[in-house]
């Protein structure tokens, strides 16, 4: 049976981005680290029938059905299917990203092994045609679950806006709407919903009121509410108050103990002990968001791509990755999110929690797997290897938990059970 496989899938391997549906399979032989198995488990064999991992058990142990294709994948590394908690793939779908650049890049980091994506406010209308090719496997893809932003009228003023509701009106369109005080929630939420998007978003310029009566008729309506972590008129811990289920951004968290950032930190070149002497005591906000299961999408790899850039922008990374590591050491739950325009994905984030914000390797690995998908409400179907989850994963050369670029030795991507392999 091994022959005959290797027969059915040498030629299709040999193209560039090649995907192969194979009903039944088993993967022998390998490792398996995921968040139930921290230390890892050597010696595994996973049984996947269509879409669906049906049991994990030890080699040898039990016996293959014969109508299942063996996949001997001895000294291997078995991870569940990356998730990326916060891309732009959609702002200006017109432009930059169009689909010919937007299809590529999704492409690229399902290749990478990311099987979801949270997209944090793009064009809902392209976005939906997306989710839905993604999901059918008509475009390889990772699976696309998206947002719906409100903030404050005077936010519409931004051009990302135009390109994001071309041929609309910023602010008026149920994927990209003004809220204020005389808004009906009910019905914006609703609209929001009708959109396709998996949760609400909110941006900027909204008071704390308005940003609680928003979460909680969001959360009638079965709607996750993610947001910035500060909205300007609302700081982080009004949000966290307020039932907030992620907030984005470490560096943003500033601006529950300062109202703006002192001109020094901008003009001047700080060594580490400065910043460490500067950091604020968050304790009772990390507090707060552990009682209230807040998520925190810390997004390091754009402050570190600004502030490599733009030395100018080098106390927001300064920011950023203190404010990630005192999190994670105070046991808030962190999820791995990009949100650099998809030019790296979400390994770099993985390995900048380690290199930067202290995490332990499996750690990291929890943020970009079943942290990500807590983050969307689908941990009861991925984010780990067991049972009846999904068939979300990626087979790596090396062991990432020796070395954590070692998440970048990719073989090959199983994405709702199709096999993809560069």
């Amino acid at each position: 049976m091994y022959k005959r496989l290797l027969i059915l899938l040498f030629p299709v391997w040999q193209a560039a981005n090649a995907q192969v549906s194979l009903d039944q399979f088993a993967i022998t032989g390998v490792t398996i680290i995921d968040a139930d198995h921290p230390t890892s488990l050597a010696h595994q064999t996973v049984l996947i029938h269509h879409n669906t991992i049906e049991n994990v058990f030890p080699d040898d142990s039990q016996p293959i059905p014969d109508s299942f294709h063996v996949l001997r994948m001895k000294g291997k590394y078995l991870l569940p299917g990356l998730i990326d908690a916060h891309i732009h793939v959609a702002t200006d779908p017109s432009g930059v990203d169009n689909r010919e650049y937007t299809l590529n890049t999704l492409k690229r980091m399902l290749f990478k092994g990311v099987t979801s994506v949270r997209e944090m406010a793009g064009d809902a209308r392209t976005l939906a045609g997306l989710s839905r090719d993604a999901l059918t496997g008509d475009i390889p893809s990772p699976d696309i679950y998206y947002s719906a932003l409100m903030a404050g009228p005077v936010f519409f003023s931004d051009p990302r806006t135009a390109t994001s509701t071309r041929g609309a009106v910023p602010g008026h369109s149920p994927y990209m709407l003004a809220v204020t005080d005389s808004t009906d929630l009910r019905l914006a939420i609703a609209a929001a919903k009708g959109s396709g998007a998996t949760g609400v978003k909110l941006y900027a310029n909204l008071p704390s009121r308005l940003a609680a009566n928003i979460i909680a008729e969001a959360h009638k309506q079965n709607m996750i509410v993610w947001g910035h972590a500060w909205l300007q008129q609302s700081n982080p811990s009004d949000l966290v108050k307020a039932g907030i289920d992620a907030i984005s951004h470490a560096p943003l968290i500033i601006h529950e103990k300062l109202d703006s950032i002192p001109r020094a930190w901008k003009k001047q070149h700080h060594d580490g002990q400065f910043w460490d002497s500067v950091m604020p005591d968050f304790s009772g906000l990390f507090s707060l968001m552990k009682s209230h299961h807040t998520i925190l999408d810390a997004t390091l790899l754009t402050y570190k791509q600004w502030a490599e850039s733009d030395p100018g922008m080098q106390y927001d990374y300064e920011l950023a990755k203190r404010i990630t590591a005192r999190a994670y050491q105070s046991g808030v739950t962190i999820a791995a999110g990009t949100d650099d325009d998809q030019k790296e994905f979400v390994d770099k984030e993985i390995e900048l929690l380690v290199k930067d914000a202290g995490f332990t390797a499996i750690d990291a690995i929890i943020a970009g797997t079943l942290n990500g998908a807590r983050t969307l409400h689908i941990d009861d179907k991925t984010g780990t290897i067991a049972k009846g989850k999904r068939a979300d994963l990626v087979l790596l050369n090396k062991n990432p938990l020796e070395q954590i670029e070692n998440i970048e030795s990719v073989v090959l991507v199983i994405k709702d059970g199709k096999i993809y392999k560069q």
